[in-house]
């Protein structure tokens, strides 16, 4: 069976150690079966090709893969099976580096994998120029049509016709994409007839976007370009998530758990009712975005994964499901993190 399965672009920090060699990039995941991962850009997609789907996926990019041949180094941090790259970035594959995780064993397994590769150079079009040391960049440019709010997050832009005709002839580029948290950006480099200005900073309440507004006065398209720039985060001042809580309890069928504060609230969806359920908290869960949260089971036979992320638009909880579809009951012991 092959099923493909997709991340977008994720920033967190993770297992990173001062001092020695860091990773571009840091993919973790719960392997019951064999899986491919292809890494291509800034994006790894996922193929089963036997066993249960991968759950609990996170990638962490700090640059993203080059478009160049190039021979990447792998690194399991954690993880019993066998792992291997099976094919390097090549112009033939569209520089796409392949990688099996063979989890034989019965059951599941939690596997940690670092890549070290070259990055690019900092070549931006129109410029001969690289950037200064921890700069990061994106350039936009396309036609506009009267008036236009042109949205930038994570790795892509955008735009939204406010007022005339369609943007046109749309292009971006990023060095890196936007962090998932608040940067100061700064507008540059802007050029066009009309308008273009600053509208929003990225914040945790517009979802880290940053919004710049074009407006063009005069009639008929006209052909815009701006950059923002930004300074890149240290690695030791992106999130890391640490251990929040325990959850256990005796699990027969489907439960779903609801962490709020320093309160956990667990719902029977299907199955015999909870018994010997505990929740310790070492700290309450805090009212802000968590999009490095994670759980790991630490006792239990079935299959744990966060179905809400911690987020304005839930009211701040993490929810996550347990699923024990065997007969009978098993015990679970659940580490949330964030």
């Amino acid at each position: 069976m092959h099923r493909a399965v997709r991340l977008s672009l994720m920033f967190c920090a993770a297992l990173l150690v001062p001092g020695q060699e860091q990773p571009q990039l840091i993919w973790q995941g719960q392997v019951d079966g064999v899986s491919i991962l292809r890494v291509r850009g800034s994006q790894v997609d996922v193929e089963e090709v036997r066993g249960l789907p991968v759950q609990r996926q996170r990638a962490s990019f700090f640059e993203r893969l080059p478009e160049r041949r190039q021979n990447v180094r792998l690194e399991v941090i954690e993880g019993r099976g066998r792992v291997r790259i099976i094919e390097q970035p090549r112009p033939e594959n569209n520089f796409t580096l392949s990688v099996e995780i063979d989890d034989h064993q019965g059951g599941s397994s939690f596997y940690s994998l670092g890549f070290y590769w070259t990055g690019e150079p900092r070549a931006w079009p129109g410029t001969t120029t690289g950037l200064l040391p921890g700069t990061e960049r994106l350039w936009w440019s396309g036609r506009v049509y009267g008036e236009a709010i042109i949205s930038c997050r994570r790795d892509t832009c955008e735009a939204e016709v406010t007022q005339g005709g369609p943007v046109t002839r749309e292009r971006f580029r990023f060095t890196h994409a936007l962090p998932n948290q608040r940067v100061l950006v700064s507008l540059e480099e802007k050029q066009g007839r009309g308008e273009v200005r600053l509208l929003e900073q990225p914040r945790e309440e517009n979802e880290f976007t940053a919004r710049v507004l074009i407006r063009d006065p005069r009639g008929g398209p006209g052909d815009y370009s701006f950059v923002l720039s930004w300074s890149r985060p240290r690695r030791d001042e992106l999130p890391i998530a640490r251990r929040g809580m325990i959850w256990s309890g005796q699990v027969d069928g489907q439960v779903r758990v609801v962490v709020r504060g320093s309160q956990a609230v667990a719902e029977v969806i299907s199955g015999a009712p909870l018994e010997r359920e505990q929740a310790q908290f070492s700290r309450s869960l805090p009212s802000r975005d968590l999009p490095q949260a994670t759980v790991r089971k630490l006792r239990g036979r079935g299959r744990v994964e966060i179905v809400e992320f911690p987020s304005a638009r839930n009211g701040y909880r993490l929810v996550f499901e347990i699923s024990d579809p065997r007969g009978g009951s098993d015990f679970y012991e659940i580490e949330v993190a964030w």
